[in-house]
Order: C-alpha cells, then structure tokens, then sequence
C-alpha cells in the first residue's frame, strides 16, 4: 500500500514539475521595469506616481517603481554604484537638483543618456535649458522652476493688525520690522532658519544677480555685497526672534503646517507642502520676496532650488526610461496641466498660455492666481552662475558665519570664506 501511495505521490510531483516547466515556457518575458529614485513625497514623488500611472493606461507591460530618497542619498549612493561598479543597483531615472548638476556632469557626464535631439530644449527658460547642459550637450528633463515667493499665513498677521496690501512691495527693512511686531504682539516668528542649509542667502544673492562663484567660476565671497547684505539680514533675523531655528526638511516643513511661524520664504515647490494642511485651506497668501533699495538694490524675484529628471546609461533600461521621461515630462501638456493643480508645480517653460491651469485661481490662497503670479515673477529672475560647488562653498559660508556671531567681525569674516572657496573651486 505504502508503495502504491508513494508512486502515485511520485507521479504527482512528476507531473507537477511538467506543468511548471510548460507554464515557465509559456510564460512572457519579463516587463521593462524602470526604476526612478527622488524625493520630497507631496511633490516630486506624487509627480512621478502620477506620471506612472498615467503611462501604464497605454503602457500595460511597463512597471515603474518610485523609490524615495533624500536629495543627497541620491547623489551619494548614485556615485558609490558607479565607483565600485556595481551598476545592478543603479536606478534607471534619478532626480538632480539645479546647484548639483553641474558638478555632477563634470564628474560624470559619461554616466547620462545625452537628450539632445530627443528634449525641444528651446521651450524651456533659458537658464534651466542652460543647467542640464554642458559643453552644448543636453541630458536632463527641466521639472520644475524654483521661482521664490513669500507665503505667509493672513489670519496670523491679521491678528497682529496687518492686511495683505500691508505684505506687497516689501523690502527687507520692512519685513523686519512687521515680524518684530508679529512677535512682541503674538510670540510667533515670520520664519524658520536652518544652520545647515541657506536659501535665504541663496535667494539674496540671485536677487542682485550675484552668486557664491563670479562667471569665470571664481569664488566671488570678500567683495560680494549681497552676501553681505544677506548675512547681516540673516543675524538681525535671530537676533530679533523674527527667524526660529530648525533642523532639517521635517522641522522646516512641521513649523508652517502647525502654524509656528507665519511665513515662508521660498521655491514655489513648497506649496504641495504647505497645502497638504488642508485645514488651512483659504488662510495662506502669496506675495513677491523683499527687496533691498538703494547702493546694492534687489528685484523682486529670485530662485530656489529646482530640479531636472537624468538617466543613467548603465541602469537596466535606459531606453524606456527615456521614452517615459519624454512622453510624460516633455510632450504630454495635459499631464503637466494636470500637476499644476495636483502638486502647484511651476512648468519651467517660456509660454504657459497653453496650460488651463496656469489662470486658475487657488481658494487655498484665497482666489489668488498662484501660478500665474509666480510665473510673473519668474521673468525677473536674474540668471547667475551656479557653478559646481554651490553646496561646498555654502558649508564653509555657514561654518565661518557661526564664527562671526561670536567674535562679530564680518571682514575677516569673508576674507576667510574667500580663501576657502578658492581651494574648494579649484578641486
């Protein structure tokens, strides 16, 4: 009997074994599974979902994963894989910031599928198509424009008597002075400040059409008037308890959506983030950042940050990847009309007449024609060179600066970020 059992059991499995081999024969091949890795989950992140998902209604044997990371895992774990060559790993799309690119393509520039005559480069604005460039080749998918604006919450400055026409045609000096007011009347700050990251001082000093590097990618830092101005705007911030200390995306991100301070300043990419509040839905304004007046004046209009989509060539499909960033990123205007109402991106191209969207007004910010304005701003954005050191130099900048608060000398100062950058530009 035990015989018996144990064939028909040997049998089973027998013709188990067959059926699996004839389902393995039978089976497809295996799908294109582009792998894409970014950041920031309410805006680059929720793009790329909303792009795949939107591909695979045509697309059905295409898989594509979005993974997220922090901006600077990208870049770190980016170029372990190529050093030690273990390019199984490597993603097949990676999203780039606008500072880092070019450093990024000196080192690398062989790494990335060239785009040249795949990207009508001509409709972008000419310093983002400028950015994905180097030495008149082409590799990157401009996403979106960093275009800088002040949001602030009204019902907190209504509270301490201001009106929305009290936050038009700022200058810094009268910034200043309505958040000292905010904070003697309510105890809450205007903004938050992070040690380690300064985009104020970014925005500063593209407003004046300055940089950390001059056009030569020379350190451009003792004889810089804006980053002075900056600083000193930057000390008087927290000395006047008008900027609050942070560390980090997620404290940053904390102190506007539970209302700890009444303002922001920065790229138009924050609105996925200060709308994912959606109990504050009609209480934000936006406005055009402060300017200075006088010996070194300001326009009211600057960038931050902002980012391109890449390719990496030794991902595991290159050539899907580019046929997906292309489709969606570059020819498809109903999908970028579209993230304009889902996430408020900016669409970094010279005309937005085409785009629905654009005119439409926002009732979180209280009717107001959000993109339009920002995208009204953006013309007066100055263009500077951001060189390849952007981060490096800002490092010694915030090192020497905290130096500064103690011994409250801002010449020597300069002069010893000057002699840094100059070795850190010449790496």
């Amino acid at each position: 009997m035990r015989k018996v059992i144990a064939g028909i059991i040997a049998a089973t499995l027998l013709f188990s074994l067959y059926g699996c081999a004839q389902e393995e024969e039978q089976a497809p091949a295996a799908a294109d599974k582009i792998v894409i890795w970014t950041w920031d989950e309410t805006f680059n992140v929720k793009a790329a979902k909303l792009a795949a998902k939107e591909y695979k209604r045509t697309h059905k044997d295409i898989q594509i994963v979005v993974e997220t990371k922090e901006r600077e895992e990208i870049l770190a774990d980016t170029k372990r894989l190529l050093a030690s060559e273990m390019y199984e790993e490597l993603p097949d799309v990676i999203m780039i910031e606008d500072y880092d690119i070019q450093d990024v393509l000196a080192q690398y520039e062989n790494e990335f599928v060239e785009l040249t005559n795949q990207v009508d480069y001509g409709k972008y604005t000419d310093y983002k198509s400028r950015l994905c460039s180097k030495d008149d080749r082409f590799y990157g998918i401009p996403f979106d424009s960093g275009t800088t604006a002040l949001f602030y919450r009204l019902d907190i400055l209504e509270k301490a008597g201001y009106t929305e026409s009290d936050m038009q045609n700022l200058t810094w000096d009268r910034y200043i002075e309505i958040g000292e007011d905010v904070y003697r009347k309510l105890g809450i700050p205007m903004l938050t400040l992070d040690p380690t990251d300064s985009p104020l001082l970014r925005l500063i000093m593209q407003s004046g059409g300055h940089w950390y590097v001059d056009e030569n990618n020379q350190a451009d830092i003792a004889d810089n008037m804006y980053l002075l101005e900056g600083l000193r705007t930057y000390q008087q911030l927290l000395e006047k308890n008008i900027g609050t200390s942070v560390n980090g995306w997620n404290e940053f991100i904390s102190a506007f959506q539970n209302g700890s301070v009444a303002s922001v300043i920065s790229g138009g990419w924050i609105i996925s983030s200060i709308k994912s509040a959606a109990d504050q839905s009609g209480l934000w304004r936006v406005a055009p950042i402060p300017v200075y007046e006088g010996e070194y004046p300001t326009v009211a209009a600057s960038n931050v940050g902002g980012s391109a989509w890449y390719v990496l060539k030794r991902g595991k499909h290159p050539q899907a990847a580019v046929d997906f960033l292309v489709e969606m990123f570059e020819n498809d205007a109903d999908f970028m009309n579209e993230l304009i109402a889902e996430i408020g991106v900016i669409p970094p191209v010279k005309d937005l007449s085409g785009y629905s969207n654009y005119f439409a007004k926002d009732m979180f910010f209280g009717g107001q024609q959000v993109t339009k304005l920002l995208t009204d701003m953006a013309s007066n954005i100055v263009t500077v060179n951001y060189g390849s050191k952007t981060y490096e130099i800002e490092a010694i900048v915030e090192d020497e600066f905290n130096n500064y608060l103690e011994q409250d000398d801002l010449s020597e100062c300069l002069a010893n970020i000057q002699m840094k950058a100059e070795t850190v530009v010449r790496e």
